[in-house]
């Protein structure tokens, strides 16, 4: 999109997927000698079979927008939320964004285990473009912040998922993007972690920052989120207003596609 016309047009989508479809290609079994003695003798192949991660996902997201993005394990979130930070080109559709972005998933994008806990906190900014004087400053509170006073100078590798997810999170507070996609960020620490998260997302909901935020709290998105979608098995089931979206999810038994809001 034209960023001329994003200024003119405050209601133009900052993201935009039309018709998005995602498929893998996963082999069934593993190639040993005896799967294929029997796959010659039976008469089927161990060719790699298609996976539809996502199927015809449609939806517009506009600047300033805080969406929620719910479903079981294996519903697609991720796999969404990295189509749309192009690390993941879909087989169908098109996926449009306008503006800079930030994926936080899992461990940390562009982290490396055999750095220290410091040596990632640098490594991390330059990805994003953070100055390092700017890092020098902030390093302590982003360590106090992510709780890991004791392993500033410990290897990544020796790091639980929760901290180094913690990690990530704590220097993406310092990053200035127009998108935030985070996966699963909110389930990395105690009590007192969660209260400093909840802390952060109140900070930033008015703000004209766009939010989309895969988690499995109902309860935050409900408080933080204006909309949400709803993901099953690659399937779009419904995008909506977040009170409406989350009735259906949790009212959902028999689950089928259904329109949208």
């Amino acid at each position: 999109m034209n960023p001329n016309l994003q200024k003119i047009c405050s209601k133009c989508p900052e993201i935009s997927l039309i018709n998005v479809t995602k498929t893998f290609s996963v082999i069934r079994n593993r190639k040993t000698i005896v799967n294929s003695i029997k796959g010659v003798l039976s008469g089927n192949s161990n060719n790699p079979k298609p996976y539809s991660a996502l199927n015809d996902i449609n939806f517009e997201i506009l600047e300033g927008e805080k969406i929620g993005i719910v479903g079981i394990n294996g519903s697609g979130k991720t796999t969404l939320l990295k189509t749309i930070a192009g690390l993941y080109k879909p087989n169908d559709g098109e996926v449009h964004v306008n503006g800079k972005m930030i994926l936080l998933a899992g461990y940390g994008i562009g982290m490396v285990d055999e750095l220290s806990v410091k040596e990632n906190i640098y490594l991390y900014g330059a990805i994003y473009g953070i100055d390092r004087k700017a890092l020098d400053e902030e390093l302590r509170e982003i360590i106090d912040w992510a709780e890991l006073q004791d392993f500033m100078d410990t290897q990544l590798k020796t790091l639980s998922s929760g901290m180094r997810t913690r990690l990530g999170f704590s220097v993406a507070r310092f990053m200035d993007a127009d998108i935030y996609l985070l996966d699963e960020a909110l389930s990395a620490g105690d009590k007192n972690f969660k209260q400093k998260c909840d802390e952060y997302f109140d900070s930033t909901k008015n703000e004209d920052k766009t939010y989309l935020v895969a988690s499995h709290n109902l309860e935050f998105l409900k408080m933080f989120c204006n909309k949400t979608l709803w993901l099953h098995k690659g399937n779009q089931m419904a995008f909506g207003e977040t009170e409406s979206v989350l009735e259906q999810y949790n009212d959902s038994t028999n689950i089928g596609p259904k329109s949208q809001n």
